[in-house]
């Protein structure tokens, strides 16, 4: 008899034994992950807790497993040559390695989670950008990270020279994409800065519109005139912006041109007129009474200078105002016998 059967014997039933609990981790762990899956979708009024539940079940089916056949390997690492077992160790190691990055990479999702529960509690639609940038982000450096771990275990050289390699690369990708680095900074600066969110409108001198869209590379505005434009982020982050939406009121002032030879008491009344049809008007705001006054003498006409603050910032109802407003001064000077005058119009009567 072969005095080596016993031992051959020993590591079929080690193998045998081994694949079965393996076989009995990794179907333990897809029920418990099917099950925590179904629990997670009765819990929709929780998003953190349903994104914790989800996590942990899927992060079980990949532990669950590595430690298995960790414990396994160490249990019976007698039966294997010890010229061998520097390969073993390393082999399970580098295992629980790739299983640690996976649970983490799944266990992000709590975070995000947690992050989009914060975005939608505030009104600046652009924290719902930023959430899922960061959140990409950061899986990404996760499995950059999990990935140099992993090779340093089997060799710390080789690890080094991926890291080298990373850094070279990064570098000469940094030289390349100059541009692109700067417009991803620039809409990094507009969401933390926030002067706008989507749907406001907004000017930034050369372009007045409507903020349909703020992505990596550059922002959509759609004009005035319907037309879509999109604008480098970095070029964009670097220009003043003034924020049509978001401003209390609006100030309008507009002149009164009278006849040259109108005398000064009907200059007066005229001035009287208009103070009683702007005090206490449509949308007056009281921190900031209307001016009106005799601005200057010009060459064709009494200029008189009427100015108001309307609220709220309402564009198309401050310029229905403004019209009715117009309109009644107008009148009331008519029926007051005092004329309007018009450039080029002769002023003697």
């Amino acid at each position: 008899m072969n005095p080596s059967t016993p031992l051959v014997t020993d590591i079929k039933d080690v193998l045998v034994n081994s694949i079965g609990l393996l076989a009995l981790a990794l179907a333990i762990g897809w029920v418990i992950k099917k099950f925590l899956g179904w629990l997670a979708q009765r819990m929709s009024q929780s998003p953190i807790a349903q994104a914790v539940v989800t996590a942990i079940g899927k992060s079980v089916q990949f532990l669950l497993p590595a430690y298995t056949l960790s414990l396994l390997l160490d249990h019976n690492m007698q039966h294997f040559p010890e010229s061998k077992h520097t390969i073993v160790v390393t082999a399970y190691t580098f295992l629980l390695s790739i299983a640690h990055t996976a649970a983490v990479f799944q266990l992000i999702a709590v975070p995000i989670a947690w992050a989009h529960k914060l975005a939608d509690e505030t009104e600046n639609k652009l924290d719902d950008v930023l959430v899922p940038m960061v959140g990409t982000v950061a899986k990404v450096t996760v499995v950059l990270v999990g990935a140099v771990k992993a090779v340093s275990i089997i060799d710390p050289e080789i690890a080094k020279s991926v890291l080298a390699l990373l850094a070279t690369g990064a570098v000469a990708v940094g030289f390349a994409a100059q541009d692109t680095i700067k417009n991803i900074f620039g809409a990094v600066m507009l969401i933390i800065d926030q002067p706008f969110t989507l749907g406001d409108v907004v000017n930034i001198g050369s372009h007045e519109g409507k903020i349909e869209a703020l992505g990596l590379r550059s922002t959509t505005i759609v004009l005035l005139d319907g037309q879509r434009v999109a604008i480098p982020n970095g070029d964009l982050a670097g220009r003043a912006i003034t924020n049509v939406t978001r401003r209390e009121f609006i100030r309008a002032q507009d002149l009164v041109h009278l006849e040259m030879n109108t005398p000064a008491e009907k200059i007066e009344e005229a001035l009287k007129i208009i103070r009683e049809l702007v005090t206490n008007h449509e949308g007056h705001d009281h921190r900031h009474p209307p001016a009106v006054h005799v601005l200057e003498f010009g060459e064709w006409a009494v200029n008189i200078r009427f100015m108001y603050w309307y609220r709220p910032a309402n564009s198309s109802k401050q310029l229905e105002f403004n019209q009715k407003l117009m309109l009644q001064i107008m009148d009331r000077l008519q029926k007051a016998n005092i004329r309007l005058a018009s450039q080029g119009t002769p002023q003697n009567r």
